[in-house]
């Protein structure tokens, strides 16, 4: 089935349905609440009653995003009272914080001990780590889930109104780095151009992404640089942030407010001269998680971070494992 089929088929599935539960990703960032965002305006307007779940959402780091206010961090109680589980950027079951339940609801239904489970969907932009929905829409050439998004709503003719521009823009330019990433391909460029002119606001976007720094995000900027190690031989920039370090420059309230900070950072290291692979280690929730990012073609960070269990993007990826930092004379250990 090719793209646009497939996409008929979705909304085709949508439109029939009377109850949807919409899922983003665990802790999820501006292009997945967007997408969520938009599918939430969809869903509403084809009168379904739709419930929409993030985990560990940020408590007002993206209230600036239409629909934000729907997603709920709380679980739903019954996934079987849904017709449709439509499940945006996530990459893998895994990050959905639902991965037992969605695997019993599947065993179930093999097993033929309920007499029908929710039909899966799945908009995504990451590369796969596994097939689990019964229609997986993925395009890793896109620069964000919002932008499939776009192609769901063009393909099936709906009008693109000022809610759903703001969205999809939200998701395009947080996503590629505000067209800052390699990812900043001329049809995101041009998707974006049109939401413009369907109504999207770019200074408030700008606003709440860009121009939002704390004075608190400043000073783990400034340790993180501090703790930065330089390898030339290989062209990896690597800096850590203990959970020392970050409980004492972060309150909880400004660690929710400051969601895209660790992005950020790895991103500024990728770009100085010389650096080849970047990646930021810090400490959360007695783990030690990794950001990676680069710039080269010839470098694949999905398969450094399939080493440690993660994925992502070619040149943006990242990975969680237990245990802490310790700072060496040449660089970090995870111990």
């Amino acid at each position: 089935m090719n793209f646009i089929s497939q996409l008929q088929l979705a909304y085709e599935k949508i439109s029939a349905a009377k109850r949807i539960l919409i899922v983003g990703h665990t802790s999820p960032d501006a292009d997945a609440i967007a997408s969520m965002g938009a599918m939430i305006e969809v869903a509403r307007h084809l009168n379904l009653e739709v419930t929409a779940y993030a985990d560990n959402k940020a408590s007002g780091a993206y209230d600036f995003i239409p629909n934000e206010n729907l997603i709920s961090s709380q679980a739903p109680d019954n996934l079987l009272e849904f017709e449709i589980i439509l499940i945006l950027d996530c990459g893998s079951l895994s990050r959905t914080a639902l991965e037992t339940r969605i695997r019993n609801l599947l065993a179930a239904q093999e097993n033929k001990t309920i007499p029908a489970r929710p039909y899966l969907m799945e908009f995504d932009h990451h590369e796969p780590n596994e097939n689990y929905a019964d229609l997986e829409i993925r395009l890793t050439d896109k620069a964000a889930t919002a932008e499939i998004v776009y192609h769901f709503l063009k393909v099936n003719n709906l009008e693109i109104t000022k809610t759903l521009a703001n969205c999809i823009l939200i998701g395009l330019l947080t996503d590629t780095g505000h067209f800052l990433h390699t990812n900043s391909s001329q049809e995101a460029l041009a998707v974006s151009s049109e939401m413009l002119l369907r109504g999207a606001s770019l200074p408030k976007i700008i606003n709440k992404t860009i121009h939002n720094k704390s004075f608190a995000a400043l000073k783990v900027w400034g340790r993180a640089l501090e703790n930065m190690k330089f390898n030339p031989d290989t062209g990896l920039a690597s800096a850590g942030l203990t959970k020392a370090e970050l409980e004492n420059l972060l309150s909880p309230a400004e660690r929710e407010q400051n969601v895209d900070l660790f992005s950020d950072i790895v991103s500024f290291l990728s770009y100085l001269s010389g650096v080849k692979v970047a990646l930021l280690l810090r400490e959360e929730n007695g783990r030690v998680k990794g950001s990676l990012r680069t710039n080269y073609e010839e470098i694949d960070m999905v398969k450094i971070a399939k080493n440690w269990g993660g994925g992502g993007h070619k040149k943006a990826a990242g990975f969680s494992i237990s245990g802490r930092l310790e700072k060496t004379q040449t660089g970090w250990k995870v111990i």
